[in-house]
């Protein structure tokens, strides 16, 4: 995979500070300070991250120092996605925060005018612990395959799998999310519909045979009577900040596939990414995780539904990735690949072990 980033980079970090601290100074309405202002270089691929630390005041004159992190949306035209909704990320983590037991950062603003950075961008806590590595994959170097036992990834992957069940069994409408819902469309027609207007628009008129396929197949073998439930949708331990001791998450992190499906397919996207990221890669997965088998016992045992959609969603995962994958090879100059990549081959392969099967 190449290390080149289609995100924007904040150049004038200096100025980038002032501003930052001038927008907080007025929602703190106290003077505010930023120091340590860097950018992280193992992040995502579709957001800007700034960490800082901010300095202020309380209420009884005592300097304070908190660790921060800023979003910022994306304003190159290269971008993974063609829009983003900071404000509906936010909201989600807000209100998760607030309804639920899902551990999310603490949140300390959101603007969305771009008179102050040139994008929408919001401010949350930094929170400490430990995150498995995605550059490079966690299968293949980083703390967690040469710092833990295989106990320890035990605990690990189940911690994660619990956060899935935690969310999924969250009524959607009770905490305010109704209006997600598309009128005249079932959420996985509205999803389908949604990543085939991101293949014409990510591709750039190119056609993605695999995915072509695949996309296909997903609209003429969609379940019936599907359950709904808020879903994460870029479930992976690698969004997750962990506590140190491995059996509890601090923070889960990007929000911005959420979306209103069948809690499935969270579950089949969590071990389909981690089988691209060892599979796909050519290595072999980390000894101690549980199998996918075992996985999808403990989520269906947990959260009360029913895997039955699985190999549907898995193939549904596959779509979703290769797709993304293939917008990155677009904007980084590597067209050529953009359907050869090891996410397309991947797919290919749970394709025909779908058509195989029926």
């Amino acid at each position: 995979m190449t290390n080149d980033r289609p995100t924007p980079v904040v150049e004038d970090l200096a100025g980038t500070q002032i501003k930052l601290a001038r927008w907080l100074s007025g929602l703190f309405q106290n003077d505010c300070q930023i120091e340590k202002i860097t950018i992280p270089t193992a992040t995502g691929m579709s957001n800007v991250t700034l960490i800082f630390t901010l300095k202020y005041h309380n209420s009884n004159n005592q300097e304070e120092k908190k660790k921060c992190v800023a979003r910022l949306q994306p304003q190159e035209l290269k971008t993974v996605f063609p829009n983003y909704d900071l404000e509906l990320q936010y909201r989600i983590m807000d209100t998760l925060g607030k309804k639920s037991s899902i551990p999310v950062p603490g949140l300390i603003g959101l603007e969305e005018n771009n008179k102050i950075l040139g994008v929408p961008f919001y401010v949350m806590e930094y929170h400490s612990g430990v995150i498995p590595s995605d550059i490079p994959p966690y299968h293949m170097d980083g703390w967690l395959k040469e710092k833990t036992s295989e106990s320890q990834r035990k605990i690990l992957w189940n911690t994660a799998t619990d956060v899935l069940i935690s969310l999924h069994k969250l009524d959607y409408k009770k905490i305010g999310f109704s209006d997600l819902s598309s009128k005249g469309k079932t959420p996985l027609n509205h999803q389908l519909s949604y990543w085939k207007d991101y293949h014409d628009w990510a591709l750039d008129g190119k056609i993605n045979l695999t995915c072509d396929e695949a996309l296909q197949w997903l609209f003429e073998n969609q379940p019936n009577k599907e359950p709904t439930v808020l879903c994460w949708g870029d479930a992976r331990i690698s969004n997750i900040i962990f506590e140190n001791s491995l059996d509890k998450a601090a923070a889960v992190l990007d929000w911005e596939m959420a979306s209103l499906g069948n809690p499935v397919q969270d579950i089949a996207w969590f071990n389909y990414m981690d089988s691209c990221f060892s599979e796909g890669l050519g290595c072999s997965r980390l000894a101690g995780l549980p199998t996918y088998s075992e996985t999808l016992s403990r989520w269906e045992k947990g959260s009360g539904y029913s895997a039955k959609d699985y190999d549907y969603y898995t193939i549904f995962a596959g779509l979703r990735f290769s797709l993304l994958l293939s917008r990155i090879m677009m904007i980084t100059d590597q067209k050529d690949k953009a359907d050869e990549t090891f996410a397309c081959k991947i797919l290919r392969k749970r394709m025909e072990d779908a058509i195989t099967k029926n």
